[in-house]
C-alpha cells in the first residue's frame, strides 16, 4: 500500500505523473494519473509496457487486501476469474488481476469518453439534448451487453450511468467487479430477485438515467 501512496503524492496538483520513479507494477504497468478513489479502493490510469501500439492505456483498480477477510479474498479471486472470460463489445474488458504491494489489483480496458453520467451532466449544463437515434443506439448496445451477461447467469447489481462508460462513442457496461450476482442452481431465473432494496429492471434504470 505504501508504494501506491507514494505514487499518489506525485500526482498532487497534476493530472499526469511526470516525477514518479519508473517503477513498473507487475513489471509492466506504469502509473500515469489517479482517476478517483472511494470505499471500493483507488483507480489509476496506467500504461501497459507490453501492449500493442495504440492499446497501451488501461485502468488499474487497487483494493487493500488488509480490508478483506479470507473468504472475501477468495471470492474476489473467483469473481476476477469469471469476469476475465467475458468478451463482448458492450462490456468493459477485464484483462487480469493480481496481488501487488498488499493490494488486490484489477486491470481493465480504458474508456477515454468517461462515464455516461458525466456525459449527461455535460449536455444538461450546455442546454443540449442527445439525438434520438443516439439514445436508441446506446440503448441497443446496453441491452446486448446485459443479455450477454444474463445468458451466462451473471447479474449486474449496480447498473447506473456512473457504471456505464463510453469508448469511441460506444457504450460499455463497467465496474462489474464486486457488483455482480451469480444465482445459485436452485434459484429460479424467472423469480423476482431482490438485489438490494430496489426491484427495478435494467431497462427501467436506463430510462431513468436521462431524467
Amino acid at each position: 500500500m505504501l508504494k501506491f501512496q507514494e505514487a499518489a503524492k506525485c500526482m498532487s496538483g497534476s493530472t499526469v505523473i511526470s516525477t514518479y520513479p519508473r517503477t513498473l507494477i507487475a513489471r509492466r504497468y506504469a502509473l500515469q494519473k489517479k482517476l478517483g478513489s472511494g470505499s471500493f479502493g483507488t483507480v489509476y490510469l496506467v500504461s501497459d509496457k507490453k501492449a500493442k501500439q495504440g492499446e497501451e492505456l488501461k485502468v488499474l483498480k487497487e483494493i487493500s487486501v488488509g480490508g478483506l477477510n479470507p473468504n472475501e479474498t477468495v471470492q474476489a479471486s473467483l469473481e476476477a476469474q469469471l469476469l476475465s472470460k467475458l468478451d463482448h463489445p458492450a462490456i468493459v474488458k477485464f484483462h487480469e488481476s493480481f496481488v501487488e504491494w498488499d493490494n488486490f489489483c484489477i486491470i481493465t480496458e480504458y474508456c477515454e469518453g468517461g462515464d455516461l453520467d458525466y456525459k449527461i451532466q455535460e449536455y444538461k449544463e450546455a442546454g443540449k439534448v442527445f439525438p434520438e437515434n443516439q439514445i436508441i443506439e446506446w440503448f441497443i448496445q446496453l441491452l446486448l451487453g446485459v443479455d450477454y451477461m444474463h445468458e451466462r447467469r451473471i447479474l449486474h447489481r449496480d447498473l447506473k450511468s456512473k457504471n456505464i462508460f463510453l469508448k469511441n462513442n460506444l457504450l460499455k457496461i463497467g465496474n462489474t467487479f464486486k457488483n455482480i450476482h451469480i444465482p445459485k442452481p436452485w434459484e429460479r431465473w424467472n423469480k423476482r430477485m431482490q438485489l438490494g432494496k430496489n426491484r427495478v429492471s435494467g431497462i427501467q434504470i436506463f430510462g431513468l438515467m436521462w431524467f
